[in-house]
């Protein structure tokens, strides 16, 4: 396989009736899958679209969903998947970065398109399911008098296939890009580390515009031929459960916060969970005693992850490292993975000391950030992507995440960058002042946290800043604490002193 185009066609010819793809009552063979995305290749080159050109998808996951990236990489396009939880600002920023030429949608996101559109962004909005907005098209129009024939077009394995969106501590999103040929390593290396199986059916309840939905997920399945069950929704325990049992789920992917929900659930019992063979987590740090009860309540083989979307997957901790003394650490690095962890000199550290975690770009690693050289440079130094993550060296080649450079919280597996949040409370016209931290939480792994100084003579409530925050950003980046002070903690060049704030908080939580 040179690109990711070909995953479909070898899979059909090797397995045309095995099912690939499984959603609620429908199913798509590898072969139906295959003539699925030839068409709606065909019908993207109709509507005149290049090699190297963008396209977006903003849907929760579906069956449609994984068929339009086929189709988007056969034909020789970029695919850019969009969070579905992005409110208006957060998407037309991603559209503008990105510049797509088309951009197919879910029907519940027609009113938010067409906002966007009105703005004479440059995109044709296609309609995955429903009708369409005025000037746009449906997915059905789109394929409909097009031919199932193969696409006569052989991308260059080294060009970018995917751009991958992922937020730095300036709150501005990045644009991370990968070629065929780097995502195809990356899910041929950690295929190999989590024992991907032909006969597996995994349980894909992860966001597709997430490594961890897409490249750990769905891409590595896919690879060996396995089936792919979808789950299009918000994360609901029940319905996690019953689908294990109705669909005879072999492997999950989950972050640590649904392992959290799931081992509390007093109904879990009520399910033939049997078939369940493998649980992959990650994303963020686990509770020690979710953990063992997760170990004791699941009769599978976990294996806990370690990466970000500059590097995908990059440690591992397998199965038999969980019932040793090594279970407290985060893993060894992948086969194909050649990282280092550093002092501030870059120099390596030894056994027992930490320093940060960077990682050889080739031949794992993103290309770069789109349209952002500085960005770039700043990351990528000497062949070597700086994750500003902090590990501590084990020994015999394993390591443990510690802390974290970059000003960043992660909430039930999601990223969220503190500036932005910041940014967005500072347009409140009542603030002076605000710093936003992550804080420990049993359920989230961690929580959105906000310190922040009125302006003077000014009274505001809990819930108003909430209800801003509300107004312009996802959901899950809300501020769950807020404290209001006289003023903030801050050192002799006046940057304010979040440690402070995080020690302060640890302290009173104690007391």
């Amino acid at each position: 396989m040179l690109v990711l185009g070909d995953i479909v066609k070898v899979n059909a010819r090797r397995y045309p009736t095995q099912k690939a793809l499984m959603m609620d009552d429908r199913s798509v063979t590898f072969n139906e899958m295959n003539r699925f995305t030839n068409k709606l290749a065909h019908g993207l080159l109709s509507l005149g679209l290049e090699p190297g050109e963008r396209v977006g998808i903003w849907s929760r996951n579906c069956i449609e969903y994984v068929l339009i990236l086929f189709a988007i990489w056969s034909c020789g396009g970029i695919s850019v998947p969009i969070n579905f939880r992005f409110r208006k600002e957060e998407a037309a920023y991603i559209l503008r970065n990105s510049q797509p030429k088309i951009l197919f949608h879910a029907q519940d996101l027609v009113s938010l398109v067409e906002e966007i559109c009105s703005r004479q962004i440059p995109i044709l909005p296609i309609s995955i399911s429903g009708p369409h907005i005025e000037k746009g098209k449906s997915l059905t129009e789109l394929m409909e008098k097009e031919s199932d024939d193969e696409i006569e077009f052989e991308p260059d394995p080294l060009s970018p296939a995917i751009i991958i969106y992922t937020s730095g501590t300036t709150g501005v999103p990045k644009g991370v890009i990968f070629s065929h040929a780097k995502e195809l390593n990356d899910i041929t290396s950690s295929s190999m580390e989590t024992d991907v199986k032909h006969e597996d059916v995994a349980l894909l309840n992860m966001p597709l515009f997430h490594n961890g939905g897409l490249s750990l997920g769905l891409m590595q399945f896919l690879l060996h031929g396995s089936t792919c069950v979808i789950l299009g929704g918000s994360f609901d325990l029940d319905l996690f459960l019953s689908t294990i049992e109705r669909f005879r789920i072999t492997v999950v992917n989950v972050v640590p916060t649904m392992l959290a929900r799931l081992v509390n659930h007093p109904g879990i019992g009520q399910y033939d969970l049997t078939s369940l063979k493998k649980i992959i987590y990650g994303s963020s740090p686990i509770i020690e005693s979710v953990l063992k009860a997760a170990l004791n309540i699941f009769k599978a083989d976990f294996y806990q992850t370690y990466g970000q979307t500059e590097t995908c997957l990059s440690l591992v901790l397998k199965p038999g490292d969980h019932f040793t003394e090594r279970t407290r650490f985060t893993g060894r690095p992948l086969c194909r993975v050649n990282l280092r962890v550093v002092d501030e000199n870059g120099l390596d550290v030894k056994v027992g000391e930490v320093g940060e975690i960077i990682v050889r770009q080739k031949p794992l690693g993103m290309d770069g950030y789109y349209g952002m050289e500085e960005a770039t440079r700043e990351t990528i130094r000497d062949g070597w992507i700086h994750t500003g993550d902090l590990a501590r060296v084990e020994g015999g080649a394993y390591y443990t995440i510690v802390d974290r450079l970059r000003d960043i919280i992660i909430s039930g597996g999601e990223n969220i960058y503190c500036k932005e949040i910041e940014n967005v409370i500072m347009e409140h016209p009542g603030v002076d002042e605000v710093a936003v931290f992550g804080v420990p939480d049993k359920e989230w792994g961690e929580i959105v946290c906000v310190a922040m100084v009125p302006k003077e003579g000014v009274k505001i409530t809990e819930k108003e800043i909430v209800d801003h925050c509300a107004s312009r950003l996802a959901g899950y980046k809300k501020p769950k604490r807020i404290e209001f002070r006289n003023e903030l903690p801050k050192n002799a060049a006046g940057k304010t002193l979040k440690s402070v704030l995080k020690e302060e908080y640890r302290t009173a939580k104690n007391n």
